[in-house]
């Protein structure tokens, strides 16, 4: 091992390197923040992924005796790229549920208005599980969900369940998807006022502006793809994450620069013994950030290691019996990582490699 790699030097250090890595190791820390904050959307994602697939089409109020929206059934119901099914208009609630990070979240439900069509919808999503005690009247929720109220099949959703909870309905299936959603069969009849439009070759938006156009301007509304919504309601919460992160990485940032500027001066006079046997400018700051980027990497090594530990304990043990999930990995949490990092590791290094470079022998 060369006396001028940074291994060397982490190698004869170890007491000093040791609290440099601790430091970094804070870092991580972000991480796991970014990871718990993150997991608010791991709720709403299976909703995300199933309204891809199915928008609805309401009437609008506006439409006399809804003969127009009776035209729009009959043109999207006669189009083969689509799958129609009409669903009772009347309002139905979701149950709420506790997210990870301890707040109660909102709900959402989806209605059918026969057994058999939400078989054929389930299809489509690519739900599986077993639906065949499904009825009139019946819904079906998920394991997930069922642990948070302590439910089973065959237990009734009504008031008792939920204060405000309206009607009675029987928990007929549960599905391990680790949705949040309450699924419906109510049937309907009477005049369609909403349905529920599905396609085995259209998603998204793509599904939206293909039925909107059909749609055509007439008295009728398609909802909007449900990232808009999740995007929308959770912005503020994002913004306000975002901001703390960055100060807690600029207070992180001056903590660590301090702690590392007390340790390159009393370097000083090593720097200046190899600016003396002739070491470049560069050949300094490669050496300083060769130091700093490994105790770095050693850092990062230890807390994702230690991440990854830590959040399997807390589903295993606490997160996933309640109906809950902290994920191992979110874009979040990676961002708030690497800003974080970059925030402290790179100052660092410009400032020690400077000061460092300049050292002179004859000084001392």
């Amino acid at each position: 091992m060369k006396p001028l790699s940074a291994a060397y030097y982490v190698k004869e250090n170890k007491g000093r390197s040791t609290i440099v890595i601790f430091l970094l190791f804070m870092t991580t820390l972000l991480f796991l923040a970014g990871n718990y904050v993150d997991s608010v959307y791991y709720y709403w994602d299976r909703y995300e992924e199933y309204t891809d697939k199915l928008c609805v089409v309401s009437a609008l109020s506006t439409d006399e005796n809804f003969e127009e929206f009776a035209a729009v059934y009959r043109d999207l119901a006669a189009d083969e790229k689509l799958i129609v099914q009409k669903r009772t208009p009347r309002g139905t609630q979701g149950l709420s549920w506790i997210c990870t990070m301890g707040f109660e979240m909102g709900t959402a439900s989806v209605v059918f208005d026969s057994p058999e069509d939400l078989k054929e919808a389930f299809d489509v999503l690519g739900i599986r599980g077993d639906v065949s005690g499904m009825e009139n009247g019946t819904v079906c929720i998920s394991t997930a969900l069922a642990k948070q109220y302590g439910l089973r099949k065959g237990d009734i959703l009504d008031a008792s369940i939920q204060e405000g909870f309206k009607g009675s309905y029987k928990i007929a299936a549960l599905i391990e998807d680790d949705s949040y959603i309450v699924f419906y069969v109510i049937p309907y009849e009477g005049v369609p006022l909403r349905l529920n439009v599905l396609s085995r070759e259209l998603s998204g938006q793509a599904l939206r502006d293909y039925v909107n156009a059909i749609v055509a301007g007439r008295k009728a509304e398609v909802d909007h793809v449900a990232t808009e919504m999740i995007e929308k309601q959770f912005s503020p919460f994002k913004l306000i994450f975002g901001v703390g992160m960055v100060l807690l990485s600029l207070v992180l940032a001056v903590i660590v620069n301090s702690v590392i500027t007390g340790q390159y001066m009393a370097r000083t006079y090593e720097f200046g013994v190899y600016r003396a046997i002739g070491l470049s400018k560069g050949a300094i700051y490669a050496k300083v950030a060769g130091e700093l980027l490994l105790t770095d990497f050693l850092a990062i090594l230890c807390g994702g290691v230690l991440t990854v530990v830590f959040t399997f304990l807390m589903n295993e043990l606490f997160y996933l019996p309640k109906g809950q999930f902290l994920p191992y990995y979110s874009n979040m949490g990676m961002m708030a990582f690497l800003v974080s990092n970059a925030l402290v590791v790179v100052p660092t290094i410009l400032l020690k490699g400077r000061s460092m470079s300049r050292s002179d022998v004859t000084e001392f």
